[in-house]
């Protein structure tokens, strides 16, 4: 006779213990980041990162107005839209076009990078088979989360 029971039991335990600590894994982490009139809500997680983009009006500093995707494209407009992460620099470059069957009339490139605390935009046009760059702009960025407490010595301990 064949004991499976011990192993089976073993796997089992195994693969709790590994789905759940995946489970874990796989939980997003919230940070917002402010950068003028924009708050910005980027959920990472082990597989993704999500980046919200919500406006936020003067009188209003702690509600959010108007969530949408950071980086989505729209076939009604005729735009397309690409997302990609490295780090904590975040990029969408947005390609828009007369009729989707042609090449692209304009683009716009804008990096999120938290590491800076600045949103940079860069807008391009189509002329004479290269990408004439029209407009830049810069916004700083103010991070939402509280600075860790600092242990301040006292001076009696360290004399």
């Amino acid at each position: 006779m064949i004991r499976s029971f011990p192993l089976l039991n073993f796997f089992t335990v195994c693969s709790v213990v590994i789905f759940g600590s995946l489970t874990t894994l796989a939980n997003a982490k919230a940070r917002d980041i402010s950068c003028g009139d924009i708050r910005y809500t980027i959920e990472t997680s082990l597989f993704s990162t999500n980046v919200i983009i919500n406006d936020v009006k003067e009188n209003d500093v702690g509600n959010a107005k108007n969530g949408r995707p950071y980086c989505q494209s729209n076939a009604d407009t005729q735009m397309e839209a690409e997302l990609a992460v490295k780090g904590d620099d975040i990029w969408c470059v947005e390609k828009f076009y007369i009729s989707m069957d042609r090449l692209p009339i304009a683009k716009s490139s804008r990096l999120l990078s938290l590491a800076l605390g600045r949103v940079f935009e860069y807008e391009y046009l189509w002329q004479g088979g290269d990408w004439v760059k029209t407009d830049t702009r810069t916004i700083k960025c103010y991070n939402d989360e509280t600075p860790e407490r600092q242990k301040v010595l006292d001076r009696r301990t360290v004399e």
